[in-house]
């Protein structure tokens, strides 16, 4: 996916990578949002403008096909990190920080969002469901001091393990329920967490989703960025969901010292061996990674940004890593 954001040290310079959809959802207009099937409309959360005073997200569809306590092992691994998002609130502390290192600049792709920090309106834990919420609202200077001067026209959150968190190798699977407005561009993600630029870092995007039409909201991505292939030359396969922005799904990464397998709800789509006599250039994948989760705002991969756009989220039930 290209998340293809510098994360604190790391500098990222990103172009968007390839991929398409199939079946076409009809747009609703006063929304601009993809129409979801008809058997799944009453699950869908419908963008609605919210002033930046209220500390609110968008409406939380509790997932029911998800085991309420994790399993302490799978496939002959266990579980060694997880947040099961059970404490209404803001994320906790202990596990994530917010990265909002380019909010002085403006964001890498083209992006226009605004990051958060520790903000309800764009980060919050309710009834077992983390929401991380992009809105419609004026960032200036005046009110936000670490924003460009040009301000913005979106908020939203990057979460990030960074600091906190990070591991190498294990099976990590993430259920989340993705947005269904065009513009709208999240991704659940990896960087590697050793000192370096990008891509040398190595990236690995377990869930990107583009924004520029309905087929693409009915299309999910998985890649990975390496200095040898990244970018728009990264390393990438779509699959269609035509459900991802109006039923939960398990996106999962299998990392091992040989091989990355990146799939949802068990089905592995895209898959890199480590080449013989690999180097940094090709599998920088030997090192620790911290996680990410953020909602980012038109850009390369989310597109234009429709006027009625008012709020949308990636809804997550569970974050889990077993090793």
């Amino acid at each position: 996916m290209s998340r293809w954001a510098a994360l604190g040290l790391a500098a990222l310079v990103l172009q968007g990578c390839g991929g398409g959809g199939e079946s076409v959802a009809p747009i609703t207009p006063d929304t601009g949002q993809a129409a979801p099937p008809a058997d799944a409309a009453s699950q869908a959360s419908s963008p609605a403008s919210s002033p930046a005073s209220t500390p609110a997200s968008a409406p939380v569809t509790p997932p029911t096909d998800a085991a309420s306590t994790p399993p302490t092992t799978l496939n002959g691994r266990t579980l060694v990190w997880n947040d099961e998002f059970s404490t209404n609130g803001l994320p906790d502390s202990s596990k994530w920080a917010y990265d909002t290192y380019r909010n002085k600049d403006g964001w890498y792709n083209n992006e226009l969002q605004y990051y958060g920090n520790a903000r309800l309106q764009n980060s919050s834990i309710s009834d077992g469901v983390l929401s991380v919420t992009a809105l419609r609202e004026t960032i200036t200077k005046a009110n936000f001091s670490d924003a460009r001067t040009a301000g913005f026209s979106f908020s939203s959150a990057r979460l990030i393990t960074q600091g906190k968190y990070t591991f190498r190798y294990g099976f990590v699977e993430v259920r989340a329920k993705l947005p269904c407005s065009l513009g709208t561009w999240p991704a659940i993600w990896m960087l590697g967490s050793s000192a370096g630029t990008w891509p040398d870092i190595g990236e690995i995007d377990i869930l990107e989703q583009r924004g520029t039409n309905s087929a693409a909201k009915q299309t999910v991505l998985a890649t990975l960025h390496m200095r040898s292939n990244y970018g728009g030359d990264g390393i990438t396969a779509t699959r269609s969901l035509p459900d991802a922005c109006t039923a939960f799904h398990n996106y999962q990464l299998t990392w091992s010292d040989n091989k990355i397998e990146l799939g949802v709800d068990g089905t592995v789509f895209n898959s890199y061996n480590k080449p013989a006599g690999a180097n940094n250039n090709n599998w920088p994948f030997d090192k620790p990674q911290y996680l990410l989760l953020n909602l980012a705002m038109g850009g390369d991969l989310g597109g234009a940004v429709p006027a009625a756009f008012g709020r949308d989220s990636m809804q997550v039930d569970y974050v889990r890593v077993y090793q």
